[in-house]
C-alpha cells in the first residue's frame, strides 16, 4: 500500500506537464515533537520564570500576544495577511510588560527551540529528493512566523540545501490559508497553475485551497493525523475510564510530546501497511516505542529520585527482570552524570534459593506452585541440600509423576526433612552464595547502595541481605502486598514499590518485555561464577528484542529532543504507565500475535519450561468478570 501511494506522488512529481515542484515544509519536510505550538511555548517557561517574578505561564502570554496581532489583521489595523516573530516579541514586550531584553532573550531562545526540535521527515525527502533528481524547478512555500533566514537554518540543518524559490508568509505577507500566497507563487514563476504541483500536509491549505488557485495538489497527511485516525492516540482510555481522566492525562507535556514522537515515528510514511483491527498493528517495536518506552523512562525517573532521597551511592540491577531498566538508567544518567554508575548482578530465586530456605521448616514454604510440580521436580530443586544415597528411599515412597495438592505437598516436604535433608550440604550452597556476592565486591549492596528489581515477594533481597548481613535501599515496580510487608518484617528491609498497586495482568507478561533475552542464572560452579539454564525455550529473543529496541530509542530520542527541559515535559508517573498496562490489559486480538508462539521457562515457581505467553494472557483475559469486560 506504501510504495502504491508513494508511486503514485512520484509519478506526478516526474509527469511531462508538470513544471515546479512546490513543498510545504513544516509536518511535510520537518517533524516537530510537539502536537500544538502551545506544547513548544511551554518550554520557554524555564527561561522566563527565571527572569521574573511572574507565575503566569509564558505559553498563555505568547499565545494571546500573536492573537492579538491576528485580530488587527482581521480588524484590517495591519495591512498584511501574516506576522512575524519580531512583531510577536514587540507586543509581548509593550502589551504585556515583559522588559525588552527579557522580550529578546526568549524570542532567540524559541528559535533555538525551533532549530532542536525540527527533525527530517524520511517520506517528505523521499519525495523532495525525486523532484530534485526530476529537473524540475524544486520550490518551498509555508505560512510561518519564523523569518526567512531562519526557516532556511532549519532547512539546512535537516540535510534540505538546493531549491529555486522559497515563499514565506512572513517575508511575503501573504497566506497559503487565503491563497494569496498561491497567487504570488503563480506570478514570480512565471508558470501556468497547472503546471505547478505541491505537496504538503494541511489538507485545507495545502490541498484544497491549492486546487481552488488552480495548482495540482497532493495531501502527504500528517503524522499526528494517521495516529489518530487509528486509534492509536486515545488506546490508554480503556484501561482508566472510570478512575483516571485520560483526556487530562494525555494532556500533561510529557505524555502529550511522547504521543506525537511516537506519531512522528512511526507514521513518518503514512501510508504505511496498517492494520486497523489492531492497535499497534501487531508490531512489536510499535509497542516498545509509543508504551513501554514512557512506562520505562517514569520508572527510571523514579529511581533516579529515590537514589537522590536515599542519598544512595550505587544501584544494582538484579538479573534479568533488571535488564531493560539497567539500559535506560545508563541512556538517562548521560544526561544526569551525578547519578551513581549501575551495576547489574546474575542472580534468581533459584539462584538463591538456598539462601531463602535458613531452616528446615522454610521448605514448608518454597516458592512453587505446587500444582505444577511432582517429587522428581521438587528433588531437583532441592539437591542443594538432599542426601543422594538417601533420595531413591524417598522416591520409592511416591509416584515421580504425581501431581501435588496442599496436603500431599506438606506430606512430601515432611518425609523430605526426616529421610533426606542434608544440612551440611545446604550449608556449602549458601557458603558458595556468599563467596560469589563477596568476589563481586563492587556489587555487593550495602547501606549506601540500593537494589532494583522487579518485584514482587521480597524473596530475593531477603536472601540477599540474609547472605551479607546487611541491609539495603530496595526498589520494586510493585511488591506483591502480604508478602512483602512479611518479608519487610522479618529482613528489616523497606522495600519502595513503583506501583503501590497489583496490575490485574500476570507479571510473566510484563517480564518478558524487561526481562534480559537468554538464559538465566541458576546457581554459582565453584569459581563464583554464574551458571545458566541452557535449556531456553524457542520463540522467545526476537519479540522482546524488537520491543525493547523500540523502548531505547524513544528514551534516547526523548532525552536528546528534551534533556534540557524535563520540568518543562513533565508527567505523572501512573499516567505514563498507562499505555503498556492498558496494552496488557486490552490487547486486541490481532497484537496478540506478538505473543504467539512465545514459550518462556518458570523452573521454580511455574515447574514449566513451555509457558505460552499468548496463552497465559488469554487466560488471565477470561477471569475477568463481566463488568469489567
Amino acid at each position: 500500500m506504501s510504495n502504491d501511494r508513494l508511486q503514485g506522488i512520484i509519478e506526478a512529481i516526474i509527469a511531462p506537464d508538470t513544471k515546479v515542484i512546490s513543498f510545504d515544509l513544516f509536518d511535510t519536510l520537518v517533524l516537530r515533537p510537539v502536537i500544538s505550538e502551545r506544547h513548544k511555548f511551554e518550554l520557554l517557561n524555564k527561561i522566563f520564570w527565571e527572569s521574573t517574578e511572574s507565575q503566569i505561564s509564558f505559553a498563555k502570554i505568547r499565545e494571546q500576544a500573536e492573537a492579538v496581532l491576528r485580530r488587527r489583521i482581521i480588524r484590517k489595523e495591519i495591512e498584511a495577511e501574516d506576522i512575524t516573530l519580531n512583531e510577536i516579541y514587540d507586543v509581548i514586550s509593550h502589551e504585556f510588560f515583559v522588559p525588552e531584553d527579557i522580550a529578546a532573550r526568549l524570542m532567540q531562545e524559541e528559535c533555538r527551540i525551533e532549530e532542536k526540535l525540527c527533525h527530517t521527515r524520511k517520506c517528505g525527502k523521499k519525495l523532495y529528493s525525486k523532484a530534485l533528481d526530476s529537473g524540475k524547478k524544486v520550490i518551498l512555500v509555508s505560512d510561518m512566523y519564523l523569518s526567512k533566514e531562519q526557516i532556511l537554518r532549519i532547512l539546512s540543518l535537516n540535510g534540505y540545501h538546493h531549491w529555486d524559490e522559497i515563499f514565506v508568509s512572513s517575508d511575503c505577507r501573504f497566506r497559503k490559508t487565503t491563497g494569496n500566497l498561491y497567487h504570488k507563487v503563480i506570478e514570480h514563476m512565471g508558470v501556468d497553475p497547472g503546471e505547478i504541483l505541491h505537496i504538503g500536509d494541511n489538507k485545507s491549505s495545502d490541498y484544497e485551497m491549492a486546487l481552488k488557485c488552480g495548482l495540482k495538489a497532493v495531501h502527504l497527511p500528517g503524522t499526528w493525523e494517521t495516529y489518530s485516525r487509528y486509534g492509536c492516540a486515545n488506546h490508554p482510555e480503556m484501561i482508566c475510564r472510570d478512575l483516571t481522566d485520560w483526556e487530562k492525562a494525555s494532556c500533561e507535556p510529557g505524555m502529550s510530546v511522547f504521543r506525537k514522537m511516537a506519531a512522528n515515528k512511526y507514521f513518518d510514511d503514512p501510508f504505511r501497511s496498517y492494520d486497523e483491527k489492531s492497535d499497534y498493528n501487531a508490531d512489536p517495536y510499535f509497542v516498545g516505542y509509543a508504551a513501554l518506552g514512557p512506562e520505562v523512562l517514569a520508572l527510571v525517573k523514579w529511581v533516579a529520585d529515590n537514589l537522590e532521597r536515599d542519598k544512595a551511592e550505587g544501584i544494582v540491577f538484579l538479573s534479568r527482570d533488571g535488564y531493560l531498566p539497567m539500559e535506560i538508567y545508563k541512556r538517562y544518567r548521560k544526561y544526569h552524570p551525578e547519578l551513581p554508575k549501575p551495576e547489574y548482578l546474575y542472580t534468581s530465586r533459584l539462584a538463591l534459593l538456598p539462601a531463602m530456605i535458613r531452616n528446615p521448616a522454610d521448605l514448608f514454604d518454597l516458592p512453587v506452585d505446587v500444582s505444577y510440580q511432582n517429587p522428581e521436580k521438587l528433588l531437583l530443586l532441592l539437591n542443594f541440600c538432599t542426601r543422594e544415597d538417601r533420595k531413591q528411599t524417598l522416591l520409592d515412597k511416591y509416584q515421580r509423576d504425581m501431581k501435588f495438592d496442599r496436603e500431599s505437598f506438606r506430606v512430601f516436604i515432611r518425609d523430605f526433612i526426616r529421610l533426606t535433608y542434608d544440612g551440611d550440604k545446604h550449608k556449602k550452597a549458601l557458603e558458595n552464595i556468599s563467596r560469589y556476592f563477596k568476589k563481586a565486591v563492587n556489587k555487593i549492596p550495602g547501606p549506601g547502595t540500593a537494589v532494583f528489581d522487579l518485584g514482587y515477594s521480597g524473596r530475593i533481597v531477603a536472601a540477599m541481605s540474609y547472605v551479607l548481613k546487611d541491609t539495603f535501599p530496595v526498589y520494586y515496580f510493585h511488591g506483591d502486598g502480604s508478602r512483602q510487608f512479611q518479608t519487610e518484617a522479618v529482613s528489616g528491609l523497606k522495600i519502595r514499590t513503583f506501583l503501590d498497586f497489583n496490575p490485574y495482568m500476570e507479571a510473566t507478561l510484563r517480564e518478558y518485555a524487561y526481562l534480559e533475552p537468554g538464559s538465566s542464572c541458576i546457581g554459582y560452579d565453584e569459581n563464583q561464577k554464574p551458571v545458566f539454564d541452557e535449556g531456553m525455550s524457542f520463540g522467545y529473543e526476537e519479540n522482546v528484542r524488537k520491543m525493547q529496541q523500540g523502548a531505547i530509542e524513544f528514551v534516547e530520542e526523548y532525552l536528546e529532543f528534551f534533556s534540557d527541559y524535563e520540568q518543562q515535559t513533565a508527567f505523572r508517573f501512573h499516567s505514563a504507565v498507562l499505555p503498556f498496562e492498558a496494552f496488557l490489559r486490552h490487547c486486541s486480538v490481532k497484537d496478540r500475535e506478538i505473543y504467539e508462539g512465545v514459550l518462556i521457562d518458570d523452573v521454580l515457581w511455574g515447574g514449566r519450561r513451555d509457558i505460552d505467553l499468548r496463552r497465559l494472557m488469554e487466560a488471565r483475559l477470561r477471569k475477568l468478570p463481566v463488568y469489567a469486560k
